[in-house]
């Protein structure tokens, strides 16, 4: 099991769902720019005459590309449902719900330092509790 509070798992699962929902769109523009770049070099090959040597240049250059290409594709094919279902207005409803509970929770964490304790019995008195830490001169002097 992982070794994380509580704030620290709201805040992975926000980032990750930030991943998702920008990884995909961003992907998509990596996909079309390669597609440009497939383009250009298909132009390059028809328009122009070349030798062997720049001949291979260009198909090694088309093959970088259309590799590139392809692992945008690859991943989006992966994020492509979790994208559409973290898109939905219930999604997203359910990540702005979870930023509030995070942020909830940031704000209480900074509060338990100054929480105090106030007594319910008559029989340990009626002073209330801090959350103090006991200072050291206080164990010196017993």
């Amino acid at each position: 099991m992982l070794n994380m509070d509580a704030i620290e798992a709201g805040e992975t699962i926000l980032r990750c769902i930030d991943y998702i929902l920008t990884r995909y769109p961003e992907n998509q523009e990596g996909i079309c720019e390669y597609d440009k770049q497939t383009q250009d070099l298909l132009h390059q090959i028809e328009l122009t005459n070349f030798a062997i040597g720049p001949g291979y240049k260009l198909a090694k250059q088309l093959q970088e590309v259309r590799r590139g290409r392809r692992g945008l594709k690859d991943e989006n094919e992966l994020l492509k449902g979790l994208f559409e279902y973290l898109s939905q207005g219930s999604s997203m409803a359910f990540k702005n719900g979870l930023i509030n509970a995070v942020t909830k929770a940031k704000q209480r964490e900074r509060m338990l330092p100054l929480r105090t304790y106030a007594p319910r019995s008559q029989a340990f008195g009626q002073e209330p509790i801090d959350n103090e830490p006991e200072k050291e001169e206080e164990y010196a002097q017993d």
